[in-house]
């Protein structure tokens, strides 16, 4: 028992860390370590909602950074895409990334960011805590998305069925 508190304490300060620093700290990396390593459905489970829990808290942080940080983002001319997948990728990004000026609408965004990773996490994390997104929905779709993702990821590595 004592390793698993130890195994849901990493789980947390991973997902903290993924959170706040995503450049340093990749949650899916250690989600597919957890896959490899973690026999037991429940105790990996746990770990999942562990990292997720703080993920989720850390992104909050983040949230609250750029809403009381400034309100505009400055649009950053792009080259030209090199091929047509990443032409293409760029502009579900661009348009993901506008329908957060809506508040609703841009729950959207923050689901499939959360869910694919495209748009970057990160980037929609600071552009909705300085749009006009509710914050508990943003986190709701945070939460919903990264939940999905890292049970996938887990799913794929450990290959067992959990339904």
């Amino acid at each position: 028992m004592g390793g698993d508190l130890a195994l849901f304490g990493a789980a947390f300060a991973v997902g903290i860390g993924s959170a706040l620093l995503p450049i340093f700290v990749n949650a899916e990396v250690f989600v597919g370590g957890l896959g490899t390593m973690v026999n037991n459905r429940l105790t990996l489970l746990l770990a999942i909602v562990s990292l997720v829990i703080a993920t989720t808290i850390g992104k909050a942080f983040v949230f609250q950074l750029a809403r009381k940080g400034s309100r505009k983002i400055r649009s950053v001319e792009r080259k030209a895409a090199r091929n047509a997948f990443v032409g293409w990728v760029r502009r579900v990004s661009d348009w993901l990334l506008g329908l957060l000026d809506r508040p609703y609408a841009g729950a959207l965004t923050a689901f499939v960011s959360s869910l694919t990773g495209v748009p970057p996490l990160a980037i929609v994390t600071i552009m909705a805590g300085a749009s006009r997104q509710p914050q508990w929905l943003f986190l709701t779709m945070v939460f919903a998305g990264r939940m999905i993702q890292f049970l996938a990821i887990a799913f794929l590595f450990q290959k067992v069925s959990w339904f």
